[in-house]
């Protein structure tokens, strides 16, 4: 949340995610997208000079002129094909890292050097969480009004931006439940719990479905025929969605075609659009199994989870023994 108090901008994540599954807010998920926001200029920007100053974890206060030159600068960035595909290079590269990290952190998590591994980790996530600021950064106006003047129509205009945010894959619930309805025949209902079951909600609570036993029940209710039938819904909605975005960015590259500059800008736009998309899905899937594992590595020292930094959990990793 970003509220405006004379000359200071206060971006407020303590309002935002205040309220989570058990009713209370984790420290460490405003530490999270606090840490992204002060980092952003070096992702979007390739500028090493943080924005603003956390004042504590989920609060980042930043002076009014320096965070809207800051939000300008991006948005003009992004308009501009290389500086669009920059940024998709960005994302890249920290979903790649994180991958890799988190991995090796799970693995390590009982033994010495889960401390470096979750420091390596921190760095990707940062990078990672400096990317949801596309949330408010995307130049829709700017991206409306090229739209509607390539298109001569500001509702075909609409459209086609609309069109233009869909993500490269289907949304993950599709892939935990195909992963479920396989568990229904192999019965491996710890690898699921494992594997696949903190995404069944956002937060640092565990989910239901962490629970092997749970999980059996579940199977146990559902129709694995209607399941089937959903997923499949769902997959070709997604398969015209995309064949959508594909037809509308056709339409808009050969509208603009005879125009240079025009024709970048398209393309800057499709870039980003996706990058928007599929940003937001990737981000989803990263924080859940970033969370999972630091509530794990609270337990372990009897800590709460709720109560640490980002910070705080590197101390415990710290303490594994050899």
């Amino acid at each position: 949340m970003e509220i405006r108090w004379r000359d200071l901008v206060i971006c407020d994540y303590e309002v935002a995610l205040a309220d989570g599954v058990s009713g209370r807010g984790a420290v460490v998920e405003y530490d999270l997208y606090g840490r992204g926001l002060h980092i952003a200029p070096r992702v979007l920007l390739d500028d090493p000079a943080p924005l603003g100053r956390i004042r504590r974890p989920g609060i980042v206060d930043v002076p009014a002129t320096e965070y809207d030159a800051f939000c300008a600068a991006v948005q003009h960035r992004l308009l501009d094909l290389p500086g669009a595909l920059a940024v998709r290079s960005a994302f890249e590269t920290a979903r790649s890292k994180f991958w890799s990290r988190i991995s090796k952190l799970e693995s390590r998590l009982n033994r010495r050097g889960a401390a470096a591994q979750l420091a390596m980790l921190t760095v990707a996530l940062d990078d990672l969480m400096a990317l949801h600021t596309l949330n408010w950064l995307l130049p829709r106006e700017a991206a409306e009004a090229h739209l509607t003047q390539v298109f001569a129509d500001e509702h075909a205009a609409r459209t086609c931006l609309l069109a233009l945010m869909v993500p490269s894959e289907p949304a993950h619930v599709v892939d935990v439940y195909a992963w479920l309805l396989r568990t229904a025949s192999t019965g491996d209902t710890s690898a699921f719990a494992d594997q696949k079951g903190f995404l069944q909600a956002q937060g640092l609570t565990a989910s239901p479905w962490e629970d092997p036993a749970v999980v059996a029940r579940t199977i146990e209710q559902f129709s694995n025929a209607e399941t089937q039938q959903a997923l499949t819904k769902l997959r070709h909605l997604h398969e015209r969605a995309s064949q959508r975005r594909s037809d509308f960015y056709a339409a808009a590259l050969l509208a603009s075609s005879s125009d240079g500059a025009a024709y970048q800008r398209t393309q800057a736009l499709a870039v980003i659009c996706r990058l928007a998309a599929d940003e937001e899905e990737f981000r989803k899937v990263a924080q859940q199994q970033t969370l999972r594992t630091l509530r794990k590595l609270a337990e372990q020292h009897g800590r709460d989870p709720y109560e640490l930094t980002l910070a705080d959990f590197l101390e415990l990793a710290q303490e594994m023994p050899a």
